[in-house]
C-alpha cells in the first residue's frame, strides 16, 4: 500500500510540473508599469490548497525567442485577448502564506471570484487492492477574496451543497439578504458566479 501510495505521489509531481497550458498571445503588465506583449504558458497544478511545483508562468517574445519566467513578486496581471474578441484578466491570488496562484478574475468587485484550472485524479480498483488504476482529469477551482483579506477563501472543496451552503453563510455573513437566499437553498456550488454577483450588487 505504502509503494501505491509513493507512486501515485510520483505520478501527480510529474504531472503537476509538466501538464501546462499551450504557449499563448498575452499582453503582460508588470507591477512597476510596464507592460509588453508576447508568448505565455502558464503551470498547471494539481488541485485544492497543495499546488505542486512552480507558481511562475513562461514568457517568450516570439515562437523562437528564448524563455522567461515571471512570478507575482513582479506581475500586476496578464491578459488574453483584445478589441476583436473578449478580454481574460488573470492575477496572482494568495491562497496561502508565501503561496501565490496565476488564476483568471471571473467577477470583480466587494468580494472577487477568481478560478483556475487544476489536475484532478480518480483511482480505481479493480477487484484487487494491488490492481488499481488512476486516472488524471482537468477541473477547476473557485476561490474567494475581499481587498481586506490576506488569502483567498477556497469555495471547491466542499463535499456536498449543504457544507457548500454552511461555508458559504459563515463567508458571506455580512449581508442578511444572501444569508437568507442560501437558507432557502436558493444556491449550490454550480451558482458560485451567481452567488458572488448578486452579492456584490445587494451588499455593496
Amino acid at each position: 500500500m505504502l509503494k501505491n501510495i509513493i507512486i501515485l505521489f510520483t505520478i501527480i509531481c510529474f504531472s503537476s510540473v509538466h501538464a501546462q497550458y499551450e504557449w499563448t498571445p498575452a499582453k503582460v503588465i508588470l507591477k512597476n508599469g510596464t507592460s509588453f506583449r508576447g508568448l505565455v504558458k502558464f503551470p498547471k497544478h494539481f488541485g485544492g490548497l497543495i499546488s505542486i511545483g512552480s507558481t511562475e508562468f513562461k514568457y517568450k517574445k516570439k515562437r523562437k525567442s528564448g524563455t522567461v519566467a515571471y512570478g507575482h513578486d513582479t506581475v500586476e496581471e496578464v491578459i488574453f485577448g483584445d478589441e476583436d474578441f473578449t478580454t481574460v484578466h488573470y492575477k496572482y491570488v494568495p491562497i496561502k502564506k508565501k503561496k501565490f496562484v496565476l488564476m483568471e478574475l471571473i467577477t470583480s468587485g466587494k468580494v472577487s471570484l477568481y478560478s483556475r484550472t487544476v489536475l484532478r485524479s480518480q483511482t480505481s480498483f479493480l477487484g484487487d487492492p494491488d490492481f488499481e488504476s488512476t486516472t488524471f482529469y482537468d477541473d477547476t477551482d473557485y476561490y474567494l477574496i475581499r481587498n481586506t483579506e490576506e488569502k483567498a477563501k477556497y469555495i471547491s472543496g466542499v463535499p456536498n451543497n449543504k457544507m457548500f451552503i454552511y461555508v458559504a453563510k459563515r463567508y458571506f455573513s455580512d449581508c442578511s439578504k444572501i444569508v437568507n437566499y442560501l437558507e432557502n437553498e436558493l444556491y449550490r456550488l454550480n451558482d458560485i458566479i451567481e452567488l458572488v454577483d448578486h452579492y456584490n450588487l445587494l451588499c455593496e
